[in-house]
């Protein structure tokens, strides 16, 4: 062990060094090195061997123990550095670059070695998009103990190849950073595909009946099938589904299915039996009963109702969780995602994720969200333990220092809270602007109180009025706790005020993004439009409005709902063209003014996502020191029409070093 003292110390006898000219020719001014310690609960680390000098003294490679980390204080400027892209000149591994005044104090010999150390891998000859404003695109990178220990071009990469080094040529191939999904429900969607009874929400009503009957013959008698997900239109617009319909195919079984949107069921007779679900059972809190004329349940629960029948239902084994979390973190790897944010994360899952990385099957970092005062599997005083104990479930790749609030529910039930009423209904009084599920107060109280903790709160808020509560409770904790560094999210932040664009950059919040809930499943986008009206539906994700303002906006697929798979692709074609991603031919355009260009909308999905699971330091874009987490595409971004990214492929996902998914050649 060496104290930390002493290490300060070697580090401070290192010279400066100019950096070579064939690097990069504008770069002749002196570097030092500079090891910046955090905080050690015994005040030492292990160091293997403190820095090697190349031959060529161009590069420092610095090999550090686990509990060494350094930083980049210094780089030129963007604009300088763009002027010298073709020079892609190298960054290594541990190094910090700052101007300064040479130094005469020269290092041990101990410290010095003559021979350039040895990559784990290298891949080379490809188009590598770094999402690094210092170093916008390398040829090749070297990769040691799970990081890049060095990106630049093929010359300077090809020194790091010794006897034992795997090389990979790309071929001209673009890479890119792994892409981040912050709002995902992968117990849900996963659960659905392997357990439950599961359908796409584009079966109509006929087709579900046949599949739920299917199910119905496969299950014993008395036993709950549970599934989805039907198009929430056919509540909302058509209102053609009701109990009855499922007991003619499931007489003998509750029947429990939820929606596209996943805010709504739709059960049987015998669900609303076992759920204790009658004509005297009054609309809980944040949710409601859908009744008929009669007053009596017809088979249709809306949010809160939906989601404490939830919460009464039998829990699936943890045998299940695991291979459920397994299955679906393959699935996300398949598409190129290597860190994601579980949108409500309870026990079960917890557990499962913990288990899955102790026995390294974790191939993506998991930011684990506690729900706070909402039903889901677990009951309030559950989601309060979890919180409590949330140490138990943390590991190297899980963080669960997350929490999720509910502030209001969604505009096609009317349960989203609005600042101006919805269109005018039979069913809701006049000037109807939804509820919020929380008094403003409680709200700011609750923020502040877990920012306090160093807890990064989401804020679910569909409604205009909801976003602007959900920011309201934000610049409180602010004022109370001052700068805490936490990017609490204001969810979906799709419908919104022109005053409250520029706050998310003043508060240093997130608005979380899910680009394709513009086009969704056929229903969702005209019952939203038969709710608010046309102008307030279509003028929704002022995306780049946010990003002109400072704000640093994040995607989420928010699957299993409304989204048929967790393709992060046709939401960055939608984030260039703001148009269907899944039509070959869209003739309709939502709101042109709002688009990005290709650069921000990859910032969005990459390292604005690693911002979001607090892990920019070590993910989220291609630099040395950094995780060696990196995909490869079948198509370069930049050389094809915006409209033809949606069919984007992956050839292979590579996280920590490893390649934990490979496309298959077809026979």
């Amino acid at each position: 062990m060496i104290k930390a003292e002493p290490i300060r110390n070697v580090f401070a006898t290192l010279p400066s060094i100019p950096i070579s000219s064939r690097a990069n020719p504008m770069a002749t001014w002196p570097i030092r090195l500079l090891a910046i310690l955090p905080t050690l609960p015994s005040g030492s680390a292990t160091v293997s061997d403190v820095a090697r000098l190349s031959r060529s003294a161009r590069r420092i490679e610095v090999m550090h123990g686990p509990r060494l980390r350094y930083r980049l204080l210094h780089r030129q400027s963007a604009r300088e550095l763009k002027m010298n892209t073709r020079h892609r000149y190298l960054v290594p591994l541990g190094m910090a670059l700052v101007g300064c005044q040479p130094t005469d104090e020269t290092p041990t010999n101990e410290a010095v070695s003559s021979s350039m150390a040895v990559a784990d891998r290298v891949l080379r000859n490809g188009a590598i998009y770094t999402v690094n404003d210092a170093l916008p695109w390398a040829d090749a990178v070297a990769i040691g103990d799970g990081r890049f220990v060095a990106v630049g071009s093929d010359d300077e990469i090809d020194e790091f190849i010794g006897e034992g080094t795997e090389v990979t040529d790309l071929q001209g191939r673009m890479a890119m950073p792994g892409i981040f999904d912050i709002h995902i429900h992968p117990v849900d969607g996963a659960m659905a595909a392997l357990y439950d009874c599961s359908f796409p929400f584009t079966f109509t009503v006929e087709e579900i009946l046949e599949h739920v009957a299917g199910c119905a013959a496969e299950t014993e008698a008395g036993e709950w099938i549970r599934g989805g997900q039907w198009a929430v239109g056919l509540a909302t617009l058509d209102q053609s589904i009701d109990a009855e319909l499922l007991d003619m195919v499931a007489p003998d079984n509750p029947v429990f299915l939820m929606d596209s949107t996943v805010h709504n069921a739709w059960v049987n007779s015998l669900a609303l039996d076992r759920l204790n679900i009658g004509p005297d059972t009054p609309d809980p809190a944040g949710g409601s009963i859908v009744r008929d004329s009669e007053g009596m349940p017809i088979g249709i629960l809306i949010d809160d109702a939906a989601y404490n029948a939830i919460s009464t239902l039998p829990d699936y084994s943890p045998e299940q969780y695991e291979e459920a979390l397994a299955w679906i973190v393959a699935m996300l790897n398949r598409y190129g995602v290597t860190g994601f944010k579980d949108a409500i994360a309870e026990a079960g899952a917890l557990t499962a994720y913990n288990a899955l990385d102790r026995s390294g099957r974790l191939n993506a970092r998991v930011a684990a969200s506690l729900i706070w005062k909402r039903a889901w599997i677990q009951g309030h005083e559950d989601h309060l333990l979890n919180i409590e104990q949330r140490d138990v479930y943390r590991s190297e790749r899980v963080d669960p220092d997350f929490i999720k609030i509910f502030l209001d529910g969604i505009a096609p039930s009317r349960t989203a809270y609005m600042l101006e009423p919805y269109l005018p209904h039979d069913a809701f009084p006049a000037d109807f602007r939804g509820e919020p599920l929380h008094d403003s107060a409680t709200l700011a109280e609750d923020v502040t109180h877990f920012d306090a903790q160093g807890l990064t709160v989401k804020m679910h808020a569909v409604g205009d009025g909801a976003l602007r509560q959900g920011l309201d409770a934000i610049e409180a904790a602010r004022a109370a706790n001052g700068p805490s560094g936490l990017r609490h999210e204001i969810s979906h932040a799709g419908i919104m005020h022109a005053d409250d664009i520029g706050r998310f950059g003043e508060l240093g919040a997130i608005p979380e993004l899910a680009p394709i809930l513009w086009y969704p499943v056929p229903g969702v986008v005209e019952a939203q439009t038969a709710a608010i009206g046309r102008e307030r539906a279509e003028f929704s994700f002022p995306i780049r409005s946010l990003v002109e303002s400072g704000a640093e906006p994040a995607f989420g697929s928010d699957w299993p709902a409304v989204v048929p798979t967790p393709n992060p692709w046709p939401g960055v074609e939608a984030l260039l063209t703001r148009q269907d991603p899944y039509l070959e031919d869209p003739q309709e355009t939502k709101w042109a003014e709002q688009a990005v260009d290709l650069e921000t909308a990859l910032e969005i999905v990459t390292i604005n996502g690693a911002r979001a699971l607090k892990v920019e330091d070590i993910a989220g874009s291609i630099e040395v020191g950094k995780s060696a987490d990196l995909i490869v595409l079948d198509r370069n971004l930049f050389e094809i029409p915006a409209s033809d990214i949606a069919d984007t492929q992956v050839l292979a996902t590579i996280f920590e070093g490893n390649t934990v998914y490979e496309l298959s050649p077809e026979p």
